[in-house]
């Protein structure tokens, strides 16, 4: 099932074991390549625990700060590369509830003990609920093309000359899609106020589309430094970026598996190891990493394939199953990990929750494994587990 129908051989755990053995030599590229492989799995994993944005991005960075620190301490016999990270990214999560139930007397939510409801603050969550909810609604006014060409652009990570690539269309409606498709977003987010008035906050700058465009992290970074200037002096872009601000923060509530930091943390984590060192920054060099692709392995499962170890016989993967569908029983041949990012999953008499975590040891077994609502999870997992 793993390795069905691949076109081309998956990236081997050698490879992120020696960016792990290059950071540890203290090869800052090394840790940006670390970065690129793993922190959207990393930040999607701790919103879901801390269900709070900003708090979820500063995480993620000392994520990954640590890892600069500590990479000499990877033991690859004990654990992937990624299930390595994906624990530390847990164990800071999991610190920053415990902190806040001790500083705000938080409590557990009744659906997720994960989740949790600031006493001092109780209106905290349901913030947090209706805005999830005002995105869900907000959603119904895009058109598909819209929808898919925000999505493939800002949670694909890509340019949005990478994005017409991807879809398939001229780069001049990709633009005109992600503009038309913000705007719906923040009229309908705002309310009905906002959308009274929004012939006033037209704005017929030339620049309009690629401000679009710098929103959602999708202008070429070539071109950046040029719309940063022009957004200084054109009050109208301005304007205009201030008012998309908030719409990007609320993609944090999008019904997608794979989340993606609202601002880019990799200069955040460059700069504060040049603060460390006291050296000059190292900026992330050009992206390299090219993230595979979701394939359907069994009727309603697929995965994407991240390292695998056929030495070892063990594999670092994305898993997705439809809802309704039920991953095949199973005796683990090894300990498995798995990190549940979005929706429900029942294992056996036990129902996972986005955020929480499963370890099975050999030679137990899942006899009953499946999801109603559909789901995600990373997994780490061994080839050699019998199907029964």
């Amino acid at each position: 099932m793993i390795y069905a129908g691949k076109a081309k051989p998956p990236a081997s755990e050698a490879q992120w074991v020696a960016l792990v053995q290059a950071t540890a030599a203290g090869d800052e590229a090394s840790l940006h390549a670390l970065y690129e492989r793993a922190h959207r799995p990393v930040y999607t994993l701790i919103v879901r625990i801390v269900a709070n944005r900003e708090a979820a991005e500063e995480l993620t960075l000392n994520v990954f700060h640590d890892l600069w620190r500590r990479a000499a301490h990877y033991g690859a016999a004990g654990a992937t590369v990624l299930g390595w990270i994906m624990n530390q990214a847990r164990s800071h999560a999991l610190d920053r509830l415990r902190f806040d139930r001790r500083k705000n007397r938080v409590q557990p939510h009744a659906g997720n003990p994960l989740v949790v409801i600031e006493a001092a603050d109780p209106d905290h969550i349901v913030a947090l609920w209706k805005r999830s909810r005002a995105l869900h609604s907000a959603l119904g006014a895009l058109t598909p093309e819209e929808r898919t060409t925000i999505e493939t652009a800002f949670f694909g990570e890509l340019t949005h000359a990478e994005a017409a690539v991807r879809l398939n269309t001229p780069l001049g409606p990709i633009k005109t899609r992600i503009r038309s498709g913000l705007n719906k977003l923040r009229h309908a987010l705002a309310g009905g106020a906002d959308a009274m008035n929004s012939h006033l906050d037209a704005n017929h700058c030339p620049k309009s589309a690629q401000v679009c465009a710098y929103a959602i992290q999708a202008l070429p970074a070539s071109e950046v430094a040029a719309l940063e200037a022009h957004v200084e002096s054109c009050s109208r872009c301005q304007h205009e970026l201030d008012t998309l601000r908030p719409v990007v923060d609320s993609f944090v509530s999008w019904p997608t598996d794979l989340l993606r930091p609202s601002a880019s943390l990799q200069t955040r984590l460059a700069r504060r190891i040049a603060a460390e060192k006291g050296t000059d920054p190292v900026m992330p060099p050009a992206r390299q990493w090219s993230e595979p692709e979701w394939e359907e392995v069994a009727p309603g499962i697929s995965c994407k394939l991240l390292a695998s170890d056929i030495e070892k016989h063990r594999v670092s993967m994305l898993v997705r199953l439809m809802p309704d569908v039920a991953y095949p029983a199973h005796v683990h041949a090894e300990f498995e990990e798995l990190h549940l990012l979005d929706g429900e999953l029942w294992i056996d008499g036990r129902k996972l929750y986005p955020g929480d975590s499963n370890r099975a040891d050999a030679p137990t077994r899942d006899t009953h494994v499946w999801s109603e609502t559909g789901c995600t999870c990373v997994l780490i997992t061994s080839t050699r587990d019998i199907l029964i």
